[in-house]
């Protein structure tokens, strides 16, 4: 199936991450025009060219969703305004995202929700990050953007580079389509899960890259404002999938991941085999010590009581079951909760 999608067009300053709350918050509910154009002009007051295009308010096209037009089935932006029979109307996210903007409560977790959910290239880029070892600047973050990049697979894609000197986004979302249209768009356009997806651009066969490191770093500024990025080494900069979970919930989350990506406790069993004795035995206060390294490195919680909550929690969730303990030497580390007796550890999964 080919999908068509337009330029991104977000807000156009980095500082004005309000902008798209501002411009929803004027619109009714219901809209009875039969084009964006038209929408803009009656409901907004925006005026248009004499090809019909909106003039100086590019950031007004990200709000829409997906329409089919002349046999094409076209991606705008990121579904706040939706195209049916009737004409346009907002979505529920647009009015819960404009009564939060009103309330200053929450509104910007809304927003994110939103991009990760419908945003095709918002997507790309947050999947090359979280299932790589995050993005690379030469600099500091969003700095000498084009040069910026993800690593996937041992394949550097330069996702902020427009030219075709390197792979840069197209080629990723073109690796990873389905990953990158994502289950919601799946679902609200029933296509089915198996169904091969191509995107192609409004006028040639590979989507714009026009401008795209100017647009694409206004997601990635209000993900930062979130608290979601930080510097793990000079220049490497992972996410907290914990924060973003509590942001924006644990299944858009997990919608990001690839198929092959390791969850904690893959990881967890991966330390154990490799630290743990041949009866399962293993040092949990070393091995929970590599696990924070791996699975929560933006943590500053004290290592111990990290520790302690993880096996707990896991334990209490049933994750994995307590099946043994046995108290180690010196060298293994204080136990869990810090018993002695509890220096090795034995788990059933």
């Amino acid at each position: 199936m080919i999908i068509h999608i337009t330029k991104d067009r977000f807000w156009m300053e980095r500082s004005s991450i309000e902008r798209w709350p501002e411009i929803l918050a004027k619109l009714p509910e219901r809209m009875n025009c039969s084009s964006k154009y038209a929408l803009a002009e009656e409901y907004l007051n925006y005026q248009t060219d004499e090809q019909g295009r909106i003039v100086r308010a590019d950031e007004v096209y990200g709000l829409f969703g997906a329409e089919w037009k002349n046999g094409k089935l076209i991606i705008s932006g990121c579904n706040f305004i939706k195209k049916d029979s009737e004409g346009y109307c907002l979505s529920r996210e647009a009015v819960d995202m404009v009564r939060a903007y009103q309330e200053d409560n929450g509104w910007e977790k809304i927003l994110a929700r939103q991009l990760l959910k419908y945003s095709v290239r918002v997507r790309g880029l947050m999947i090359g990050i979280l299932n790589g070892e995050g993005i690379f600047f030469k600099k500091k973050f969003l700095a000498d953007s084009r040069k910026a990049y993800v690593e996937v697979d041992n394949v550097k894609y330069y996702i902020f580079n427009p030219g075709k000197e390197a792979k840069n986004l197209n080629d990723f979302m073109q690796t990873f389509s389905r990953e990158c249209l994502g289950g919601y768009w799946k679902k609200e356009l029933e296509i089915d899960d198996n169904e091969n997806i191509e995107f192609e651009g409004m006028f040639n066969k590979a989507p714009s890259t026009s401008h795209i490191g100017t647009f694409l770093k206004m997601p990635l500024t209000l993900f930062e404002f979130l608290g979601w990025f930080a510097e793990r080494e000079p220049g490497r900069f992972v996410l907290d999938t914990e924060k973003m979970a509590e942001h924006v919930g644990a299944d858009v989350v997990e919608s990001l991941k690839l198929d092959g990506f390791k969850s904690d406790l893959d990881i967890l069993r991966l330390l154990i085999k490799e630290h743990g004795d041949s009866r399962g035995y293993f040092p949990v206060a070393i091995v929970g010590e590599l696990l924070k390294e791996r699975v929560d490195p933006l943590s500053e919680d004290n290592l111990d009581w990290w520790i302690d909550r993880y096996f707990m929690k896991g334990i209490t969730e049933g994750k994995f079951k307590l099946a043994g303990t046995e108290q180690g030497q010196p060298r293994h580390g204080r136990g869990l909760l810090g018993d002695k007796e509890k220096q090795l550890i034995k788990l059933v999964f």
